[in-house]
């Protein structure tokens, strides 16, 4: 677990591809420079960019079949945002895909397998059920929460349950009955997390309002996905 790094993957089926070398748009504004260009199997490289004295792994996956299916698999590190910005402009399309997955750098053969396993699931069979799932927070203390799901969904969150058992935190895209999907973050933390500073999940705001200035919302307490 040590070694294993998050990463996320952009769509981009517009981006050049030239002699090994990615073209993103906006190369020349964000100066990422490339030391690493290393061709895994005829559909993957693994690239490893610098900048600013601190380096920025990727992976490049094609689908041999499908000339659109290009995904970029970017390490969600400090770097993230200015890397992935390089491909945003013009014509062309950039946008997360929804795929996140834990890579071992060091460990090529394992990288192969795990990138295979993602973008084999990406997408969902036509009779294939998607992952139905809403839930339902504490109106106040006291009262009751509720998670209504698919089993679909509830095998996905147990596998992404297990996932941030391992990595402490990741992310489950999930859809309501009205096909607008969202993101379930999920984070793994220490008994000893200073469970105080959160603030409260009550959402009946004339029963509780979180103080703003001394409460600590969710998003801030994951430190993998910049949110």
């Amino acid at each position: 677990m040590a070694n294993e790094k998050l990463f996320t993957a952009i769509y981009i089926p517009e981006t050049p591809f030239v002699n090994g070398v990615l073209k993103p748009k906006k190369a020349k504004k964000y100066n990422f420079e490339l030391l690493v260009s290393k061709k895994m199997v005829s559909n993957l490289y693994h690239f490893i960019y610098k900048r600013d004295e601190k380096n920025i792994h990727s992976y490049y996956f094609e689908d041999l079949e499908d000339d659109l299916e290009r995904y970029l698999f970017v390490e969600n590190n400090d770097l993230y945002d200015d890397f992935v910005s390089q491909f945003w402009g013009g014509g062309q399309r950039y946008w997360e895909s929804g795929m996140d997955v834990y890579l071992d750098v060091d460990s090529p053969e394992e990288v192969i397998e795990h990138l295979n396993h993602v973008v084999k699931n990406r997408f969902y069979d036509e009779n294939e059920p998607m992952p139905m799932c809403h839930i339902f927070g504490q109106q106040m203390w006291h009262s009751n929460a509720y998670l209504i799901a698919n089993r679909t969904s509830l095998l996905e969150l147990k596998e992404a349950i297990d996932v941030a058992l391992k990595n402490e935190e990741t992310r489950l895209g999930l859809m309501p009955s009205d096909g607008e999907g969202y993101d379930l973050f999920i984070k793994c933390v220490e008994d000893d997390f200073e469970w105080e500073e959160l603030e409260m999940p009550y959402h009946d705001r004339e029963c509780y309002v979180p103080d703003e200035s001394v409460d600590l919302p969710p998003n801030k307490t994951f430190k993998k996905y910049k949110l």
